[in-house]
């Protein structure tokens, strides 16, 4: 797996915690009895690199909540694109679905054009 996930726009890395309550496998909603922990490696305008202990399937639709420069954002659809055992973790692609116009603007803005 490519570090870069096959992105084009430039990563900012930002390491956060991302906690995940649900997702969508095979178009079937889940609801996780406690949350799911993901590190957030890189961000950029077309999705995020995480590692987490959970494994999801390629094509798996999750709605993550992050922190990014100090503003949360909800419920950002984002869909695993490759995904790759690393230890006893597994390090995912995930690609921006639906994100909200106030976070794709302060991502834009720390990109250099």
């Amino acid at each position: 797996m490519a570090n870069d996930c096959g992105r084009e726009e430039l990563k900012i890395e930002y390491f956060e915690k991302i906690y995940l309550y649900n997702y969508y496998h095979k178009g079937q909603p889940i609801k996780l009895s406690s949350s799911c922990e993901l590190i957030m490696l890189n961000i950029s305008l077309e999705g995020l690199s995480v590692v987490t202990e959970k494994k999801f399937d390629e094509e798996d639709i999750l709605l993550v909540n992050i922190t990014f420069d100090g503003i949360p954002f909800d419920k950002i659809l984002s869909k695993v694109t490759k995904s790759k055992k690393i230890g006893e973790m597994y390090k995912m692609c995930l690609e921006f679905i639906g994100i909200p116009n106030f976070l794709f603007q302060k991502l834009k803005n720390v990109t250099p054009s």
